[in-house]
């Protein structure tokens, strides 16, 4: 006799998980957000900038930053949620890169916003140069929380 069963398991395997290509596209969505916000808002001065500048699009970056020049942006939206942005979309992508290795996962998820808040309390104690914001702590551990919130709560069915 001839076998005609299909290997299922070789078909599933060809299209990435959803959950996964979800966090990637949020994590890239993220990082764009918190570059556009250094892009419009931030000093001339800093890496992304001088990056577009490089690839020829500083008049296009330019263009935008009159649009907005007027606008009231406070503070922290300046220089702490693009950092919690740009932490959101580390934990989502290492997420969907590690999906399937636990305990490294947790690890690496975790290193970064772990590394920044650190950084930011050594600031605190005069040990680190840079200055203390309470705001960029929040910024950096609240997607990290909320992540262990999401992985770690069992939602019941209703």
């Amino acid at each position: 006799m001839v076998d005609v069963s299909c290997n299922m398991s070789y078909r599933v395997g060809a299209f990435p998980n959803m959950k996964t290509t979800s966090e990637l596209i949020l994590g890239v969505i993220s990082l764009i957000c918190g570059c556009t916000i250094y892009l419009l808002f931030r000093s001339k001065s800093i890496n992304i900038y001088q990056w577009f500048n490089a690839l020829g699009l500083s008049n296009k970056v330019d263009t935008l930053r009159k649009l907005v020049q007027d606008w009231e942006v406070p503070d922290f939206v300046k220089f702490s949620i693009p950092d919690g942005l740009y932490c959101a979309s580390y934990i989502l992508i290492i997420d969907a890169i590690l999906r399937n290795e636990k305990p490294l996962k947790y690890f690496m998820v975790a290193f970064i916003p772990l590394v920044a808040i650190a950084s930011e309390l050594l600031q605190y104690l005069g040990i680190a140069k840079g200055t203390f914001d309470w705001y960029d702590i929040i910024c950096y551990a609240t997607p990290l929380l909320l992540y262990y919130i999401s992985t770690n709560l069992k939602f019941k069915r209703l």
